[in-house]
C-alpha cells in the first residue's frame, strides 16, 4: 500500500497534504504521530463521565489534527462532534459518537496496515 492509497482508503485528501508538506517522508512522519495522539481516547473518557468541557477540548484538538493531516472524513465527524459539544448538546453528541468511533478506528487500522506494509 502506498501513502496515496492509504489516503484513498480513509477518504482523506492526499493532494492537499502533498501540497502542504511536499515530501512523503514528512507526511508519513505526521501520519504515524496520529497513532500516538490521545485526543480521541480523552474525549471518550470525558463523555463517559459526563465532562462535556473536557470532551469538547479533546474533540476540538482531534478536529484540528484531522484538518492539518487532510483526514477529511474524520475531520467531518470530529467537527460535527465539536459543534454539538460546544452547544452543550449531549444527545446530538451521542448520535454522532458511533460514526466518529467507526471512522477513527478505520483510520487507526489503515495507518497500522500501511505502517506494517
Amino acid at each position: 500500500m502506498t501513502l496515496e492509497q492509504l489516503y484513498q482508503e480513509i477518504a482523506g485528501n492526499y493532494a492537499d497534504i502533498k501540497d502542504r508538506l511536499r515530501k512523503e517522508e514528512r507526511i508519513e512522519k505526521f501520519v504515524f504521530l496520529f497513532l500516538k495522539d490521545t485526543s480521541y481516547q480523552t474525549m471518550v473518557q470525558a463523555l463517559e463521565i459526563g465532562n462535556m468541557e473536557e470532551a469538547f477540548r479533546a474533540v476540538h484538538t482531534l478536529k484540528g489534527i484531522c484538518m492539518n493531516l487532510s483526514f477529511d472524513e474524520l475531520y467531518h465527524f470530529s467537527s460535527e462532534m465539536t459543534e454539538c459539544l460546544r452547544a452543550g448538546d449531549g444527545t446530538g453528541a451521542a448520535k454522532i459518537l458511533p460514526e466518529l468511533e467507526k471512522c477513527y478506528e478505520k483510520h487507526v487500522q489503515m495507518i497500522c496496515k500501511y505502517k506494517n506494509n
